[in-house]
């Protein structure tokens, strides 16, 4: 074999992909895109802080409590699954629009490298994001209450394993149509609003069938739910809701490496 056979040769798996891993993230987090998701994200931190500031006269609950279900209603809920779509299912588009994927695909790389260090770098990137929101929502809800910021510190990091989980399953989610569809936004939109939001909250067995009931079932220490609200919502065991959530990332993420590794894409200068 000559030194130009080798020069040519795939480069390993790990080594690649953490080259466009680390390509991929110097594009994704200076963008525009991730100031206004991070603005997004910022929302229960203002929300947190208002009503410390200014509580509403008898409120029954306790800020630990407010604290689950910001994290149940509005991060797990309605804002993560928004933020990996945003990501998700500009993944590849990105990529190409940013003449990335034309850099990628001229190198000795596999087309697996490229989509794990696109998805590695979305992952890193929301996560970035994510996390100290989360934080600081806790902090702003829980510190100086008579519990204490320290109460709830252990399910302060089960939320965040909740979180990074929610991110990683509806990630997958969304890139697997990225890849899929021309133009994916419309219909994950739909899938978040239509099936997510409503069919989730539907009596029986319908939430069986929906990603959000097993996501925000991982959050346990909200306050009990009564009335209707108690009605329409369907909780599972946290191992189960795990499971679930891991086999639809992990098969959705197969089938989106699937699809991209046999796509044709134009190389242009």
């Amino acid at each position: 074999m000559t030194s130009e056979t080798l020069s040519l040769a795939t480069r390993p798996l790990w080594p690649a992909t953490k080259d466009v891993l680390l390509i991929s993230i110097e594009r994704m987090l200076p963008r525009p895109r991730s100031f206004w998701v991070f603005l997004l994200l910022s929302l229960p931190v203002a929300f947190g802080a208002l009503l410390r500031i200014y509580p509403p006269p008898g409120l029954p609950l306790t800020g630990f409590e407010l604290y689950g279900m910001v994290i149940a209603l509005f991060f797990v809920r309605n804002l993560l699954p928004l933020v990996a779509l945003l990501f998700g299912s500009a993944l590849i588009s990105d990529a190409v629009d940013s003449k990335t994927l034309t850099y990628f695909l001229t190198r000795p790389i596999s087309r697996l490298s490229i989509f794990l260090g696109e998805f590695l770098a979305y992952l890193v990137t929301v996560l970035t994001l994510t996390v100290p929101c989360v934080v600081v929502t806790y902090l702003v809800l829980c510190a100086a209450t008579p519990q204490g910021a320290g109460f709830g510190a252990p399910d302060l990091v089960q939320d965040l394993a909740a979180c990074a989980l929610t991110l990683f399953t509806y990630g997958a989610v969304f890139a697997l149509l990225g890849v899929s569809l021309k133009r994916p936004l419309i219909p994950g939109l739909l899938f978040l609003f239509v099936w997510e939001g409503f069919v989730a909250n539907f009596p029986g067995d319908a939430p069986n069938y929906t990603l959000t009931a097993y996501a925000r079932s991982l959050i346990r220490h909200r306050p009990a739910e009564e009335g209707l609200a108690e009605l329409f919502s369907k909780f599972f065991g946290v191992g189960e809701s795990v499971l679930v959530l891991g086999f639809v990332g992990v098969v959705s993420l197969a089938l989106a490496i699937w699809i991209f590794s046999r796509r044709e894409y134009v190389i242009s200068s």
